[in-house]
């Protein structure tokens, strides 16, 4: 990745751009941790004197650190919402900018031979219900009861309170991958970008011992379709458990460190770590292919 990018590299004092120096501290919400560490070494690489201190964290905690400004950025899961862009005005006068710099989604997993043929929103909100108590339905199973991953299907599912006992939290996604791919009847809820990087050696052990189950769905144009969380069906749109990865810092017109680095990530090397991580960025730039359509030297 690093060799795809580096060719642009000059020093501050080679491009006559300003150098930037110091430490930014970012708070991330945990669910997102392995996309953006594959950012930090990139944008550590071309910023070499900038350090870039990344705290993995649940979202309580990392708007916690935000107010008292032990971190200065925040990347979320989700876009801020109005009453919580009020109270940062209210409690502590700050006044946020927020970026949506690429999708991601929530991945549903399960074992090799699970059947997901029937499977679609309708059929998830009942397993969710409370109402439906059955031995034969299957686990649920999270992460952690704090991820934002949790807090994002009982949300675009419509449960605010009570749900079925069948759902469970681990203490975090490995522990869902293990527990899915040795329990025939449940299914895991987990970040797509733990598994978008079909190139990582990591990801393809994953997927060895799992399938990403698919959804009934109904594209644009009426048909009935079949969508999972990839690439292809988050650029469409007709993947329902889409999400964004939002960037919020405090208002500023400086051109500072944290201007720097949101600049980055919504930029075309940010752009090409997202692609590469198999998410998809908000912001697609243009590419000219040159097509060669003259004959190989020695051709007949």
């Amino acid at each position: 990745m690093l060799a795809s990018c580096s060719h642009n590299k000059k020093s501050s004092s080679e491009s006559g751009a300003k150098i930037y120096k110091g430490t930014l501290n970012v708070a991330v919400d945990q669910s997102l941790a392995p996309v953006i560490k594959l950012q930090q070494e990139v944008f550590e690489y071309f910023y070499d004197s900038i350090q870039l201190n990344l705290s993995f964290e649940n979202e309580q905690q990392m708007f916690a650190d935000f107010k008292s400004k032990k971190s200065t950025v925040m990347i979320l899961a989700r876009p801020l919402t109005q009453p919580e862009i009020e109270n940062l005005k209210k409690n502590d006068t700050i006044y946020v900018s927020q970026f949506f710099v690429a999708y991601d989604a929530v991945a549903l997993i399960a074992n090799k031979n699970f059947d997901d043929s029937n499977l679609d929103t309708a059929v998830l909100k009942k397993y969710f219900s409370p109402q439906d108590t059955s031995s034969t339905m299957p686990r649920l199973v999270f992460g952690n009861q704090s991820s934002s991953v949790v807090r994002y299907v009982l949300d675009y599912l419509g449960y605010k309170e009570k749900i079925s006992p069948n759902v469970f939290a681990m203490k975090s996604t490995d522990e869902v991958i293990n527990y899915v791919s040795t329990n025939e009847n449940s299914i895991g809820f987990i970040p797509y970008n733990v598994i978008s990087d079909t190139q990582n050696e990591q990801t393809k052990s994953v997927m060895e011992k799992i399938k990403i189950l698919s959804l009934r769905a109904i594209a644009k144009n009426g048909e009935t379709i079949r969508v999972s969380a990839n690439q292809s069906d988050i650029i469409t749109g007709d993947y329902p458990l889409i999400r964004t990865v939002n960037v919020v810092t405090r208002y500023t017109h400086d051109d500072n460190l944290e201007s720097l680095f949101f600049k980055f990530l919504g930029d075309r090397k940010g752009e090409k770590i997202f692609l590469r991580a198999g998410l998809v960025p908000v912001k697609m730039y243009e590419r000219d292919i040159i097509v060669n359509e003259s004959k190989a030297i020695g051709s007949k």
